[in-house]
């Protein structure tokens, strides 16, 4: 064990926190060491979330997959194996079922003896070859996924992704903001380029800093929805999914603090009632 330096309270801390010095303790020990920032961090009520629009890439994404709802489009989730990306599927089909209804959605999770991580574009012909998708939504994945993205443009497919992980190279000193980060032709980046997708979501095109840089998966795919549901007029109901929010975020061992503890917050809350049989 490493034991943080001992800090001594203040009275303030200690009042804020009902009283109690050894909490008071704790919390100075690790920088949270006045009522302002305590309070958020012990009660998710005095907390603040950033809105969805702060991840770069939800409002284009969210207004890509609103618009394809009313078309009445065909959807398919690409998720991940492990929890965070189970958890990330789960949130994404049951909210685009919520939206699109049941029939419209369909979505694959990679075998991971089979196929490992990411879109293998063998699988993805199958899956086309069962279900005549319009969209592609990836969750957990899909940042580095340069053959897959471009098959999928190929195929007349809206690409829409949703990932938390290192940027690919082919995005290495581009400025957000600055340079365009995604809906390019073949002619400007090649045929096999995850620039071709029409919307991307990735925390990490965020400043070093930004309290939203390190979201997870789950994180990502819930801000999208909360942004699309705001679109659909019913703002809210994303608060259902929770749960899967805070199950995700705890496996993929996210650092409690800002968004993801305030989620994890709200979700634990959630999972003491949920209706979702799996868990």
């Amino acid at each position: 064990w490493i034991t943080r330096p001992l800090a001594t309270p203040s009275p303030e801390l200690v009042a804020a926190v009902g009283g109690h010095p050894l909490v008071a303790q704790l919390l100075a020990q690790r920088g949270i060491d006045t009522p302002a920032k305590a309070l958020p961090f012990l009660n998710a009520d005095a907390y603040t979330p950033a809105p969805p629009s702060a991840l770069i890439g939800v409002d284009a994404a969210a207004d890509l997959l609103h618009d394809a709802i009313a078309r009445q489009q065909n959807f398919l989730v690409w998720g991940d194996f492990d929890v965070d990306g189970e958890t990330s599927t789960a949130l994404l089909v049951t909210a685009l079922r919520t939206l699109a209804g049941d029939a419209r959605v369909h979505f694959h999770v990679p075998n991971r003896f089979e196929e490992s991580h990411g879109i293998r574009v063998p699988k993805l012909k199958e899956k086309l070859a069962e279900f005549p998708a319009d969209v592609l939504v990836t969750c957990d994945t899909g940042i580095a996924e340069a053959a897959g993205v471009g098959y999928a443009r190929d195929c007349g497919l809206t690409v829409v992704i949703t990932d938390h992980h290192d940027l690919s190279a082919e995005f290495h000193g581009l400025t957000p903001g600055v340079d365009r980060l995604w809906g390019l032709s073949p002619v400007e980046v090649g045929v096999e380029s995850v620039r071709r997708a029409d919307a991307i979501v990735n925390p990490k095109f965020l400043p070093e800093g930004d309290p939203l840089r390190r979201w997870r998966g789950v994180g990502v795919a819930y801000k999208l929805v909360q942004r699309l549901f705001d679109l659909a007029g019913r703002s809210g109901e994303e608060a259902e999914m929770l749960d899967l929010a805070a199950l995700g975020i705890v496996a993929d061992v996210a650092e409690q603090v800002n968004d993801a503890r305030y989620l994890l917050q709200r979700g634990l809350e959630r999972l003491r009632t949920t209706k979702r049989v799996g868990l």
